[in-house]
């Protein structure tokens, strides 16, 4: 059986260098978990003694949310039909349009979190753009909403990284609303690649959170792939067995016992040169072989590193086993 190896004293210091790299550019560090209501027990322990006060999350059907004292959670997708309550639990909610405002508004609470609106800026996922925000400020205001300002998200769906231009339109939208928001609105900017760009250049005033996962989990930039400085690369690693190994169709392929169930394979980078993923079924990935110096036997385990895509889905499943390692 695959098991996901944990390792909570390297994300425990990622989020020291998270941090101290956002207060250097005069921004708050979110953490963005989106599957920590399934792991309570680890967000308390990396949290508890963190400098990290606001946590990114989603709601989940069957998981409620975690608690850790002092630390803000933060709902960084709109609401979704059904979750609107637990959505509504938490301090700030991202809203993208009417639907999920009127979501939001209608879940009963008399003591509704504040907002943030998402902004289009060029990713393509959620966001609304900058004409249709006044409207949606009127309907916060009717609904007795505050608004905590504009969340910016970039490199999600689109591969194109934030700019400092994206970065001043959205500070100039969010002037055009400032009326409409608390005294300290605000932007937030998502996600770690943010932190890049400002290595080369200051990012506007406003921009005073950013959004960090992949920096926190992985230790990388995720657009260029480059390792954050003093950041770790090792708070993760999947672990699978080899189950047979022989020619089929004239290359050596060996299958192993983790598939779509338990991850995302295509995004499993293997421990070995040459061997790469021929397919993916739900509970086995085929690798090939034929060229991997290494000699892959039957009952072989292997560590395979995860990119965030492969991570998610890791983090979410139920069909793994989930081993922490406390160094």
């Amino acid at each position: 059986m695959p098991s996901l190896i944990i390792r909570p004293a390297a994300l425990r210091h990622n989020l020291v260098v998270m941090h101290d790299l956002c207060r250097k550019v005069g921004a708050e560090c979110m953490f963005v978990f989106k599957e920590a209501p399934l792991h309570p027990e680890l967000v308390a322990d990396i949290l508890v003694r963190s400098p990290i006060r606001r946590l990114g999350l989603v709601a989940w059907p069957h998981a409620s949310l975690p608690s850790v004292p002092g630390v803000e959670l933060h709902h960084v997708y709109a609401p979704f039909p059904l979750l609107q309550e637990k959505a509504a639990a938490c301090s700030c909610v991202y809203v993208d349009s009417l639907f999920t405002l009127r979501l939001l508004s209608g879940n009963g609470s008399m003591n509704g979190p504040q907002l943030r609106l998402s902004l289009e800026v060029g990713d393509g996922r959620d966001g609304a753009y900058a004409e249709e925000l006044p409207e949606l400020c009127r309907e916060a205001r009717r609904a007795g909403l505050n608004l905590r300002g504009i969340a910016v998200n970039f490199a999600c769906l689109s591969r194109d990284a934030p700019t400092q231009e994206h970065l001043k339109e959205a500070s100039a939208t969010l002037e055009r609303i400032r009326s409409c928001c608390l005294p300290d609105a605000d932007i937030s900017a998502g996600g770690t690649d943010v932190l890049e760009l400002a290595t080369k250049h200051s990012l506007p005033a406003d921009v005073r959170e950013i959004r960090c996962g992949t920096g926190v989990m992985l230790g990388v930039y995720p657009l260029s792939g480059h390792a954050i400085p003093d950041a770790g690369q090792n708070a993760f690693r999947l672990e699978a067995h080899v189950l047979e190994c022989r020619v089929k169709q004239g290359r050596r392929q060996a299958l192993l016992d983790v598939g779509s169930f338990h991850t995302a394979p295509e995004g499993l980078r293997p421990p070995f040169p040459d061997m790469h993923l021929s397919g993916v079924s739900s509970a086995y990935a085929s690798f090939d072989v034929t060229d991997c110096q290494e000699n892959i036997v039957e009952g072989m385990k292997l560590s395979f590193g995860l990119d965030y895509h492969a991570l998610s889905r890791a983090l979410s499943s139920q069909a793994l086993v989930f081993r922490r390692e406390d160094a």
